[in-house]
C-alpha cells in the first residue's frame, strides 16, 4: 500500500534527523504523528474493527533506537479503546476496556525496510484482535 511506503519514508527521515548515536532510545511520537497517517490509520482501524458508541483508536508512542550502523529498533504502541456509553434515562458506562498493542521491528533505512518481529496484544478480553 502506498501509504506505507509514505510512513516508511517519513520515519526514515526523521530517523536521520534525529540520529546522535544517543544511547536511549528516541520518542519520536510527535513527528510521526506530524508527517505520516499513521495515527489516522489507527483512528480508521478502530473505526471499524473496535465497539461501542465511544471508541477511539490513538497512536501512544513510537520510539526509536539506534543499533548499529546500519539498523535501528523502532517500537510502537497504539491504544483501540472500546466505550459504551448509555445517556437515557440515566448516564452511566456500559464498558469501558481499552486494548493495547506493542509492536516492535528493525529499520533498515539503506533499503528503507522495516520488519515486524513482535506484536503483543494485551487486555484483549473479547478476542477483537
Amino acid at each position: 500500500m502506498p501509504y506505507r511506503i509514505y510512513i516508511l519514508i517519513t520515519i526514515l527521515s526523521i530517523l536521520l534527523s534525529t540520529a546522535s548515536g544517543s544511547a536511549t532510545p528516541k520518542d519520536i511520537s510527535g513527528k510521526v504523528m506530524e508527517e505520516t497517517s499513521l495515527d489516522e490509520q489507527v483512528e480508521i482501524f478502530c473505526l471499524e474493527y473496535c465497539q461501542g458508541n465511544q471508541r477511539r483508536g490513538y497512536l501512544k508512542s513510537v520510539l526509536l533506537d539506534q543499533l548499529d550502523s546500519k539498523h535501528y529498533r523502532v517500537i510502537g504502541r497504539a491504544a483501540l479503546q472500546n466505550r459504551q456509553v448509555m445517556t437515557n434515562p440515566l448516564d452511566f458506562v456500559l464498558f469501558d476496556h481499552t486494548v493495547i498493542i506493542n509492536a516492535s521491528g528493525i529499520l533498515t533505512p539503506e533499503n528503507c525496510e522495516l520488519r515486524v518481529e513482535d506484536v503483543y496484544i494485551q487486555n484483549d478480553i473479547n478476542n477483537i484482535f
